[in-house]
């Protein structure tokens, strides 16, 4: 389904080793980093914040699955966290909390990136999900809300635990999608340093 969406040709083959696609390989990703960055929005999933190792301290009764993040808020979190340190980056490049979006469920973002796209943002750079989302919500966030972006995957954090693992199928998507089910995913080390570099000008794909 990834694939279908996302049309692996040469460009986002090789991006793949970064974890990375574009939703349309032909996007000129550079041109809209050097021009267009005011236009750009972020989104990123809950589940890429800490779990069982370590607690983020803005859950609720210890469960991620909500849209809180201390440093969007202008505070500091000493927790290890995926999610905080892409919000940090984000923000050294000018996003503003009103640009960057905690995923606490589709139905949640959907309406949240129609709203951004009606007040002239047109891409997302990035946008964070797992494979399985990836492929299921891109169709429509580009045909119906007419939206277009950087992908980063998110990886597993422990690839041998099959029980917390990234979304696989429909029935793990469904299940993330009712309530936190403690996946153990984050952003990649490598994610984020690429979209440092492709924020600052300094990747050229």
């Amino acid at each position: 389904m990834t694939e279908k969406r996302l049309s692996f040709n040469q460009v986002n083959t090789r991006l793949l080793n970064y974890n990375m696609a574009l939703s349309t390989p032909s996007l000129d990703i550079q041109k809209i980093v050097d021009d267009e960055l005011d236009s750009c929005v972020s989104f990123i999933p809950y589940c890429a914040k800490p779990s069982i190792d370590y607690v983020c301290p803005a859950s609720d009764i210890n469960m991620r699955k909500n849209r809180k993040c201390l440093k969007l808020d202008g505070k500091k979190c000493i927790v290890p966290c995926s999610l905080g340190r892409m919000v940090d980056i984000l923000m050294e490049k000018g996003f503003t909390k009103e640009r960057i979006f905690v995923i606490d469920s589709d139905s949640n973002l959907f309406p949240w990136l129609k709203k951004k796209k009606s007040e002239g943002y047109n891409y997302f750079l990035p946008g964070v999900g797992c494979h399985y989302g990836v492929g299921y919500a891109l169709r429509y966030v580009q045909k119906e809300i007419g939206m277009e972006g950087c992908i980063v995957f998110l990886q597993d954090y422990d690839p041998l635990d099959k029980d917390h693992g990234v979304c696989k199928t429909i029935f793990d998507y469904n299940n993330m999608e009712k309530i936190d089910k403690g996946k153990r995913t984050k952003i990649s080390d490598e994610s984020l340093r690429i979209i440092e570099d492709l924020l600052s000008g300094d990747l050229e794909i």
